[in-house]
């Protein structure tokens, strides 16, 4: 059937197009039509819509959901609110929606939600596109907290990168950290906004970096400048005292248009002349690829070969 315009932020709130329909039935049907597609109790959204979405915008849509059946105004937090800051984390978004709420005792479970407590004390709350979410600071802490340092340093990385608009500073991170409850893990916490840069570029990059270390090589340096002819260039890694630099080849690189232009092939190709730029002005070059990060034993061969030296510079 059609439905009247009274849509919001791409959603279907029978609440509110009640009085429009001739047959409640009607909504169930075209779920069953493949139509719509029913998001939770109350709430649809139009199956186009939904297979256009990514994870993130679809986690989105769910949080939006859950805003619209709130019986008074809601907070979210966690990989929620990554999701609403766009960013980045390990594996998908899930399909429940993580609030932050006061500890009230009790209470009954609700589908697609997850109600946590943990920092509500000293969390800060700001609007962002209508939604009510733990600010940047916290939301990066809420990430580092649920996950391994390799998996938790892309997302704070993100927070801080020296290119966002909303960056946070190590200083925020730290005083954030030093307020929490010890029992939330603040040592681990320490560790990881230790280590986190503004420096990074991507999300594998970081999580690379992290491996890097894990393994116990020294730590390299980011966003070393080489220059010659043809101007600047970047290594992702560089290590000083052996003069040998990696680059981490992500996916992404060769798959997304803003990357490519329509050319991936025009992209390795300039790959390749980069790293011959890069090759003259250094006695080690190696190229880590995901799948190396996803199996350590190889991405130490790589670096080792490399003649990167073990034992973390401090």
């Amino acid at each position: 059937m059609e439905y009247p315009a009274l849509e919001d932020n791409g959603l279907i709130l029978v609440a509110r197009i009640r009085s429009h329909l001739d047959d409640p039935r009607s909504l169930s049907r075209d779920v069953d039509r493949g139509v719509l597609v029913k998001i939770r109790r109350g709430v649809y959204v139009r199956k186009y819509l939904w297979d256009l979405a990514s994870d993130r915008d679809r986690h989105i849509l769910r949080i939006r959901a859950v805003l619209a059946a709130a019986e008074r105004p809601i907070a979210v937090s966690g990989r929620s609110a990554a999701a609403v800051w766009g960013m980045p984390i390990w594996g998908q978004f899930p399909s429940d929606v993580t609030v932050l709420d006061e500890w009230r005792g009790g209470g009954r479970a609700e589908p697609g939600v997850r109600r946590t407590s943990a920092g509500f004390r000293t969390a800060r709350f700001v609007d962002v596109d209508g939604i009510r979410v733990a600010d940047l600071t916290r939301t990066a802490v809420d990430i580092a907290r649920q996950n391994s340092l390799a998996n938790a340093v892309g997302s704070v990385d993100w927070a801080l990168w020296r290119k966002n608009p909303q960056a946070i500073t190590g200083e925020m991170l730290a005083d954030d950290i030093r307020n929490l409850d010890p029992s939330l893990g603040r040592r681990r916490l320490e560790r990881v906004a230790g280590f986190a840069t503004p420096l990074s570029d991507s999300f594998g990059e970081s999580r690379c970096r992290a491996v890097i270390h894990l393994l116990g090589f020294e730590t390299p340096e980011l966003q070393v400048e080489f220059r010659d002819e043809r101007g600047a260039m970047y290594p992702d890694f560089f290590w000083r005292g052996v003069r040998a630099a990696a680059e981490f080849d992500g996916k992404q690189k060769y798959t997304r248009d803003e990357f490519t232009q329509g050319d991936p092939a025009q992209v390795v190709w300039r790959e390749k002349k980069r790293e011959d730029r890069l090759r003259r002005q250094l006695q080690g070059f190696t190229r880590i690829l995901s799948s190396d990060v996803d199996h350590p034993e190889r991405l130490a061969a790589l670096l080792d070969d490399a003649g990167v030296p073990r034992g973390r510079r401090s």
